[in-house]
C-alpha cells in the first residue's frame, strides 16, 4: 500500500540535501557520469512538493547505466531488479537518509527524456507564475487523490505537457 500523498510546503533544505547527496554520487561514479541534476518540485524554490528529492544522473549511453548501478548500490542506494519501468530509457534507484528520500534515475544525457525533465524545471523556476499554478494544481489533486498515486500523477500529466509545449518555444 502507497504512503498517502502529502505535499509540504517548500522547505530550503531540499537544494542542500541534493548538494550534500550529488557530491556522494559524483565521487562514486568519477567520469561515467556527464551531469548530475536536481529536478522535480523540491528544485523549484518556494514549491510544495512531497519531501522527495528526485536526481537525474545524465550519462553518455545506456551501456554506461548499466556500470552505475553497482557502483550506486554501494554507497547506500536500492535496486530492485524486479521493479517493471514505466520508462525503459532510464533506471531507478531509492536511498533514505536524515528522513529524506531520494529518487535517483540514471539516464542517456541525449534523450528527450532528460531533457523534458530539464526543461520543465528551469521553466517554473523562471515563470513564478507558472509554478504557482503547478503548485496550485498539485495541492487539489493531493486532496482529491490522496490515496490513489495514479489518479495523482495522471491528474497532472496535462499541465506538464503544457509547460514543456512552452518551454520548448521559450528555450528554442
Amino acid at each position: 500500500m502507497n504512503a498517502p500523498i502529502i505535499i509540504e510546503k517548500y522547505n530550503p533544505k531540499w537544494p542542500k540535501f541534493f548538494e550534500k547527496e550529488r557530491v556522494v554520487i559524483e565521487e562514486a561514479l568519477s567520469d561515467l557520469v556527464i551531469s548530475i541534476e536536481h529536478i522535480g518540485s523540491t528544485a523549484v524554490p518556494g514549491m510544495g512538493a512531497k519531501p522527495i528529492i528526485d536526481i537525474m544522473i545524465g550519462v553518455e549511453s545506456f551501456d554506461e547505466i548499466k556500470k552505475c548501478i553497482p557502483l550506486l548500490v554501494s554507497i547506500g542506494y536500492t535496486f530492485d531488479t524486479n521493479r517493471v519501468e514505466d520508462f525503459p530509457e532510464r533506471k531507478s534507484l531509492d536511498k533514505q537518509f536524515d528522513g529524506i528520500k531520494i529518487h535517483l534515475y540514471i539516464i542517456d544525457i541525449n534523450s528527450d527524456y532528460w531533457g523534458r525533465h530539464i526543461l520543465f524545471r528551469d521553466f517554473l523556476r523562471s515563470y513564478p507564475d507558472a509554478a504557482k499554478e503547478y503548485n496550485d494544481l498539485k495541492q487539489g489533486l493531493a486532496q482529491l487523490f490522496r490515496n490513489d498515486r495514479k489518479a495523482y500523477t495522471n491528474g497532472k500529466s496535462k499541465f506538464i505537457k503544457k509547460i514543456e509545449k512552452k518551454a520548448r518555444k521559450e528555450y528554442s
